[in-house]
């Protein structure tokens, strides 16, 4: 485990022990969300209150470190992993720091809770710009739409504009977090419609990129019909050596030479030299 595994762990049972530190000096009652004016509009009972963020953080983050050994792209999350860790680091940062808000308030400290929250929403948004400019292909990280996920090209192309929708959110996040929190409602509805431009540019680029692979598979068709067709070399008129037709009959011996012959010679049988004999006597 490396420095961020420790933090992250420190987040969570750092959660947990001002939980169990504070649990007799909150009320019965804590309050949990507030609306844009940061006046208090949700309560829960204490234990819900001190104990639920914990529980999430514990979830969420269990997940997203599951996700690297589920994935069936998993291979591609490995070219990324310090960015994606980094991600849950910033998650637990973010889980902490709200939780944190939350018992604060409720012991009696007066705060613009708007004005706390925007600059921490925008520092996660500027890390989830950094992180688009860094995710590969997966099915849990990034910008999923059916065609960032059908096509390379698509995913690459939206993720990089997704990098200059998120930084440029994050900034403006902080600035108006800081400056002016009332006009947290108008930053909600620019995210939501910065989310739908992603959609519909994954559309339309994934619409396009299909277009030009239609037209390259067409090009090359003609350019394959274009070739010309080279001549086959002509053969050498040069007469190929003919070959000796086989007769079937098998060849004549060849003759012995003397020597062979008189070494090779049988011995006469007896009734042709008692003939000889013979004659010689007549």
């Amino acid at each position: 485990m490396n420095w961020m595994h420790w933090t992250i762990l420190l987040f969570l049972l750092g959660s947990v022990g001002i939980s169990i530190y504070y649990f007799d000096a909150v009320p019965g009652q804590m309050a949990t969300h507030w609306n844009a004016e940061g006046e208090p509009d949700g309560y829960m009972n204490k234990e819900a209150g001190l104990f639920l963020m914990p529980g999430i953080m514990v979830v969420v983050l269990g997940f997203f470190y599951l996700i690297p050994y589920i994935d069936p792209l998993r291979k591609n999350i490995e070219k990324f992993r310090k960015h994606y860790e980094g991600f849950i680091f910033i998650m637990a940062f973010f889980f902490a720091y709200i939780h944190v808000m939350s018992i604060a308030w409720n012991l009696g400290y007066s705060f613009d809770v708007t004005k706390a929250t925007l600059p921490v929403l925008g520092l996660l948004f500027l890390y989830l710009g950094i992180l688009c400019g860094k995710a590969k292909r997966n099915w849990f990280i990034g910008i999923r739409t059916p065609w960032t996920m059908s096509s390379e090209k698509v995913w690459n192309h939206t993720h990089r504009l997704g990098k200059g929708v998120f930084l440029a959110l994050g900034l403006l996040w902080i600035i108006v977090g800081i400056l002016t929190p009332q006009y947290v409602i108008w930053m909600v509805a620019l995210l939501v419609l910065a989310v739908i431009w992603l959609i519909v540019d994954s559309y339309l680029a994934y619409k396009k990129v299909k277009r030009l692979g239609k037209a390259e598979k067409l090009e090359s068709k003609i350019v394959e019909e274009d070739v010309p067709i080279k001549p086959a070399k002509k053969k050498s008129r040069g007469k190929a050596p003919s070959k000796k037709k086989s007769t079937g009959k098998k060849p004549a011996p060849k003759k012995k030479s003397g020597k062979n012959r008189r070494s090779g010679s049988k011995k006469p049988s007896g009734k042709k030299t008692a003939k000889k004999k013979g004659s010689k006597e007549k």
